[in-house]
């Protein structure tokens, strides 16, 4: 399992991008607000953009600036986590369900590191992959998934009756299509459905990958 402090000693890996004066992009989830904590820590002058109301809460309650990509159109850096990812960058993300806006911001962004540890780092991925459908459509999707036989489960929260919604108002689903050979077969069907706004697959989007071994290693992998 891994650890806190592997955690944190990944997070101040990733804090490392950052300069002075930068706009920094973050993605959601208990990682990010580890480096949310560090950026804080580190004090230096810099611009945050959350990808989720839950990182915007976090970077105000640690006194960061926040702003937004319609101030800030091309952030510095962006900063997240993966939920599992091959050596050649190809990730799966969404167990938040802030992938949309993580999507966004990732591709956003001139330089993009995640973070992770070495439990996530897979040959082939295999976890079931996050959507984000608009509610009139979730029934058609779910049809149309189930055509192709993969099942899609509607994600519910602890905390509330009925499904997930996403800070946009959206359903979030997850749909399971086993162990997964071409990633980009699978986004470019995903993206040809009606009424889902976007998948957990995010590829092309990763420069550097810090991955964190509960021994204290840290290995680096970069793209560009």
């Amino acid at each position: 399992m891994f650890s806190v402090e592997a955690k944190k000693r990944a997070a101040k890996e990733a804090v490392k991008f950052v300069d002075d004066g930068f706009v920094v992009g973050v993605g959601s989830g208990t990682t990010v607000s580890l480096i949310l904590s560090e950026l804080a820590a580190a004090g230096k002058k810099i611009v945050i953009i959350p990808a989720s109301w839950q990182s915007y809460y976090e970077a105000i309650e640690l006194g960061l600036m926040v702003s937004s990509l319609d101030q800030h159109p091309f952030p510095d850096v962006y900063l997240d986590s993966f939920d599992q990812v091959t050596r050649d960058g190809a990730m799966i993300k969404g167990g938040g369900g802030a992938m949309v806006r993580e999507k966004v911001l990732a591709s956003a962004s001139r330089n993009r590191v995640f973070v992770g540890d070495h439990g996530k780092l897979v040959e082939k991925l295999r976890r079931p992959v996050p959507l984000e459908i608009i509610p009139f459509a979730y029934k058609f999707v779910e049809n149309r998934l189930r055509e192709k036989g993969v099942k899609l489960v509607m994600r519910t929260s602890q905390a509330k009756n009925g499904p997930t919604v996403s800070d946009n108002g959206n359903i979030i689903g997850d749909a399971d299509f086993g162990e997964i050979d071409e990633p980009a077969r699978v986004e470019k069907f995903l993206k040809e459905i009606p009424g889902v706004v976007e998948s957990g697959v995010f590829l092309g989007l990763v420069d550097t990958l810090i991955i964190a071994h509960d021994y204290g290693k840290i290995e680096r992998l970069t793209f560009r």
